[in-house]
């Protein structure tokens, strides 16, 4: 193999030189270097800092017109991978020890049933029992949102259908709208809204969102859920005619643990931020106190092609 101009086989193999300005001159190699820098400060200790530098040439027909520089300092860069297997191991240990919990709590559960059916209710210690059954199924929703929690490590993702997650999420509550005559309409404004997330943790939102409205929410009320686009952003607002929230916890509704619920864990709001931040969306809320509370999910939009969305609508529909 042969190459009449040189330059093509720079172009090819090797990391070219460029200069990209001439007074004062400036070269730029281009590709991945390790820079070490000594520091020589009077007031601070000497040392060298390591460093990993990609450079990239940008090149129109004039030739070259920048430089596009990326430098990540070498420690901090191990010490962030450190920090993630971190809490990659911490979230396994505490998806297994969830797992272990929740087999003795259910066999517990199990039996304080049994006794409860047994006894009589002239009984006084079926009230105690009935407490007990109560307290383990709070404890038994703690420990499912611990789980949730752990799960938010994962960040595998894939094209999720918004509208169609949302009826997946509402046939799951269409029993407890119909005991209570709550009105319920999905207001898909845009039904070609799709988001990479993952399924699973965006359904525990979405899960969330609606548990709290229903709870907000008295009989003959009506909760909407509203998905459109707007200004690249994937929205999707949940809108109840509850009670509202008062204004002393509005603070203190997405802190861990916080909650106003008789046998509430306080981590369903947290867990959601946490799920909703981790896919680079927001959630935040306005409530009238007596009228009802929005609370209001946005997601930044992403690029889909064809062959994406032909490949979900033909997988929901194999699933149907």
């Amino acid at each position: 193999m042969s190459f009449g101009d040189s330059n093509v086989f720079e172009d090819l193999f090797t990391n070219r030189s460029y200069k990209i300005s001439e007074d004062p001159a400036v070269f730029v190699k281009e590709g991945a270097h390790t820079v070490v820098l000594e520091n020589k400060w009077q007031d601070e200790k000497r040392g060298c800092q390591t460093f990993n530098v990609n450079t990239t040439v940008v090149r129109n027909k004039q030739g070259v017109s920048g430089v596009i520089v990326y430098c990540e300092d070498e420690g901090k860069s191990e010490d962030n991978k450190g920090a993630s297997e971190s809490l990659s191991v911490i979230g396994e240990l505490a998806a297994s020890a969830v797992h272990e919990i929740k087999n003795p709590l259910f066999s517990i559960r199990g039996f304080l049933q049994i006794l409860d059916n047994t006894l009589s209710e002239s009984d006084k210690r079926k009230e105690y029992v009935k407490i007990m059954i109560s307290e383990v199924d709070r404890l038994e929703s703690l420990v499912k949102d611990f789980l949730m929690l752990a799960k938010t490590q994962n960040d595998s993702k894939e094209l999720v259908w918004v509208c169609e997650l949302v009826r997946e999420v509402v046939e799951l509550y269409k029993n407890s709208f119909e005991k209570k005559k709550i009105q319920f309409r999905l207001q898909a404004k845009d039904e070609s809204v799709f988001l990479w997330a993952n399924k699973d943790q965006l359904e525990q939102v979405f899960i969330n969102l609606l548990q709290n409205a229903l709870e907000a929410v008295e009989e003959g009320g009506s909760i909407d859920v509203i998905v459109s686009k707007k200004e690249e952003k994937v929205m999707i607002e949940v809108k109840d005619s509850g009670r509202g929230i008062s204004p002393e916890v509005r603070d203190k509704i997405f802190t861990p643990f916080f909650t106003t619920k008789k046998n509430g864990t306080g981590l369903g709001l947290f867990i959601s931020k946490r799920i909703v931040e981790n896919h680079e969306g927001k959630i935040y809320f306005s409530s009238d106190e007596g009228k009802g509370t929005i609370f209001i999910v946005e997601f930044p939009m992403r690029e889909t092609t064809v062959d994406d969305r032909l490949n979900l609508w033909y997988n929901v529909n194999l699933s149907e």
